[in-house]
């Protein structure tokens, strides 16, 4: 099939019902409404006969979400196996609308028993899933998901370092995934562009109750990604919560599609359920990257040692004992606070003292 160098992407901000906890039953129909809202909004922006969307993007949380604190035994519950029954659904809506469609789920698998993953997805046209990204940071402060690298001795022996920020290479160019806070770390992106990536989608559930400098600098990361990799980017944002302790519009919305030199194609102005679509040129794109950009000049060898030296997160740091707990990894997070005041990189504040 030959590649098809000019199409559009869409970006879906839908309403997200929080799904039960407690009851099975009505947590599958919980699931089942959200993925079937996610497939209205694939219907609408592939109708009308006037659209060239190849390519569509779905918030993190979209599907199976539950926004309160918890234990690693109650997320449990919650998860799906990717494949399943659930993905089954986005599957024939791929097909049926012959798109490529990316999502998120909260995780279990058979080879880690006693541990979810936070799971970003793509499904091709041919209701295939063909890439995984298992997400690889935040679980320090928000969920007590586990990450690749928490297990990363298990997790490559098992599908190799690759398996890390895969790349879907397909007919309407390389397509990589970012999921949420990964965005805040340019080493998911840049990783993912050493890949292959030529277009990097950004699963992402933003809320409101940040500060504005915080949600004005989510937007500007966005444009740093797509153009220090030379990659168009494309960000879905949830738009509405129902059922949840957390107001309606808690997501800050913004959701937007970026060329590959930062600048903003089409967006939406804050939260409520929207879509927007906009365009992809890959030849264009092709054509900057074989002109001088940064990453043709990486310095990754010189790179590489500073990162060596550096007291961070660790591999295999909850390969024993699964991560039970946010407090497991906040405990984490403080330990390395302390370590890199003991080795001098990092001053301790000092509190205010009034004579």
């Amino acid at each position: 099939m030959p590649d098809i160098l000019n199409f559009e992407v869409a970006c879906i901000q839908p309403r997200v019902r929080q799904v039960s906890l407690e009851d099975e039953k009505q947590r599958d129909l919980d699931i089942r409404a959200n993925i079937e809202r996610i497939c209205q909004l694939v219907d609408y922006v592939t109708s009308f006969g006037n659209s060239e969307v190849k390519l569509i993007v779905t918030p993190e949380y979209a599907i199976n979400g539950h926004w309160s604190n918890k234990n690693v035994d109650q997320w449990i519950k919650i998860c799906t196996t990717v494949p399943g029954p659930y993905t089954d659904i986005l599957a024939e809506k791929a097909k049926q609308r012959k798109v490529y469609i990316a999502a998120n789920m909260l995780e279990i698998h058979n080879d880690f028993p006693g541990r979810f993953f936070n799971c970003s997805f793509l499904v091709g046209p041919d209701g295939r899933i063909l890439i995984k990204h298992w997400k690889i940071n935040n679980n320090c402060w928000v969920f007590p998901y586990t990450t690749p690298p928490d297990v990363y001795s298990q997790f490559v022996a098992k599908y190799g370092r690759e398996a890390l920020f895969q790349v879907a290479k397909t007919d309407i160019g390389n397509i990589g995934l970012v999921t949420c806070g990964e965005l805040g770390f340019p080493e998911n992106a840049r990783c993912t562009m050493m890949n292959g990536a030529e277009i990097l989608l950004h699963l992402t559930s933003e809320p409101n109750n940040m500060s504005h400098g915080d949600v004005r600098n989510w937007k500007s990361l966005r444009t740093a990604r797509a153009y220090e990799n030379k990659c168009y980017l494309a960000a879905a944002n949830v738009g509405i919560f129902e059922g949840t302790l957390r107001g309606m519009h808690d997501s800050h919305g913004d959701s937007a599609i970026h060329y590959f030199d930062g600048s903003i194609t089409n967006t939406l102005n804050g939260p409520g359920e929207a879509t927007i679509k906009g365009p992809i040129n890959l030849n264009d794109l092709r054509h900057a990257r074989s002109k001088p950009f940064h990453p043709t000049v990486i310095r990754a060898e010189l790179y590489a040692k500073e990162y060596e030296s550096w007291p961070g997160w660790a591999n295999d740091g909850f390969a024993e004992t699964p991560i039970m707990s946010i407090q497991d990894t906040r405990a984490k997070f403080h330990e390395l606070v302390q370590r890199r005041r003991q080795l001098g990189i990092d001053r301790a504040p000092r509190e205010f003292v009034q004579d």
